[in-house]
């Protein structure tokens, strides 16, 4: 699958773009599957393979009912340790978008992987933020997120809101507010849109694009597996990763 013409240009214009039907159901189905044998094995205590796990900083973050142990709220590194997982994110048809995307990559890195589970009356809110204020990739059109919905995303529920064209601005300086979160050190950076999206459609957003996310305030759950590629030829500059801890995708 390849963008067309009209799509790279709401890419080039917004600084994302909005593919539906990315993900076969079967195939949506099985990383559902995947992701709460995950979840619920660590709830319980249990090991839960090579995945880093984070919780809710606030379990009554969304306005619900608080409960004694804070919810999930994200998993980190699905792919390098599970066969499954590493063959949705080499999927053709998203490389081949990628590469539309990160200047015609020949090879493409994945530099991490995240679900972002926003349990459901307590997910928690993700801040204003562009993603190359943490991965540092340069250039910054050598990579690109590709953000997937594994459930749907509403406005309700806490759908991706991203302010149009904002990717032109540059690399912002941004401030640290939490442990795990940066955010513009400037306000009044454009109006943010909403962007609700099918389960089984993906959003690829540019790493400058000003992006976030609200509380979930639904009664159901918003998982998103957000999968972050770079072109080979990139370099970065993040003290966290380097080109040997990622993985070849293509």
């Amino acid at each position: 699958m390849a963008l067309s013409e009209a799509q790279r240009s709401l890419y080039n214009q917004n600084g994302y773009v909005v593919v539906e039907n990315l993900v076969l159901p079967d195939v949506l189905n099985r990383v559902r599957d995947a992701i709460t044998e995950i979840t619920e094995a660590a709830e319980a205590g249990r090991k839960t393979r090579s995945v880093s796990i984070a919780s809710e900083p606030d379990s009554n973050a969304a306005g619900g009912t608080a409960v004694a142990k804070a919810p999930l709220r994200k998993l980190n590194a699905l792919v390098p340790g599970d066969a499954f997982f590493h063959s949705v994110a080499a999927n053709p048809q998203i490389l081949e978008i990628v590469s539309q995307l990160t200047d015609d990559a020949k090879e493409i890195m994945l530099y991490s992987d995240q679900v972002f589970l926003k349990p459901a009356f307590c997910g928690s809110a993700k801040p204003l933020h562009q993603d190359n204020s943490y991965f540092r990739v340069t250039p910054h059109t050598h990579g690109v997120t590709c953000w997937l919905a594994v459930d749907e995303a509403t406005e309700e529920n806490g759908c991706m809101r991203y302010i149009p064209g904002s990717h032109k601005l540059g690399l912002i300086p941004h401030k640290q507010i939490s442990a795990a979160h940066l955010t513009p050190e400037a306000s009044d950076l454009g109006k943010e849109v909403p962007v609700p999206v099918p389960a089984g459609a993906a959003i690829f957003h540019h790493l400058l694009t000003l992006h976030s996310s609200e509380a979930n305030r639904s009664p159901n759950p918003r998982r998103a597996w957000a999968l972050h590629y770079a072109n080979r030829t990139a370099e970065t500059q993040s003290p966290n990763r380097s080109w040997d801890e990622m993985i070849r995708m293509r």
